[in-house]
């Protein structure tokens, strides 16, 4: 004959299995916003070294060219436009990192659902249900 201490022991079992798999399922999220950001860094710092040895390079040719005839005027004139390119690519970045999912979202969703499931009268009850 079982016990309810029999039904107890599996029920903890399972809640202990359960909550095993949703921490496996947060390190694979942490796992991925790791790869995420040095993607981020390895593009930013990417972008930086070939614009800066494109302008550099640009740049000389450039001065050299036009120093005759504008002198000083040149040099400000690639300095407005270096600044205006830096402006732009940090804006970008800066909308990626904002448009990007937040860490642990869709762990902290299942977690939400096996509260739901486990607890129906629970404190999400009242968003879920209808009119």
């Amino acid at each position: 004959m079982s016990s309810p201490l029999d039904g107890l022991g599996r029920l903890a079992s399972a809640l202990a299995g359960l909550l095993l798999t949703r921490a496996e399922f947060a390190s694979i999220e942490l796992a991925q916003a790791r790869v995420q950001f040095m993607r981020w860094l390895g593009m930013a710092l990417g972008a930086s070294v070939l614009a800066m040895l494109g302008a550099v390079a640009l740049s000389a040719a450039l001065v050299v060219a036009l120093w005759p005839q504008w002198g000083w005027a040149t040099l400000v004139a690639l300095a407005l436009v270096y600044l205006f390119g830096s402006l732009w690519l940090v804006r970008r970045l800066q909308h990626e990192i904002r448009e990007a999912p937040p860490m642990l979202s869709q762990t902290l969703d299942e977690l939400a659902k096996d509260r739901e499931a486990l607890l129906p009268g629970g404190p999400g009850a009242e968003r879920s249900a209808g009119p």
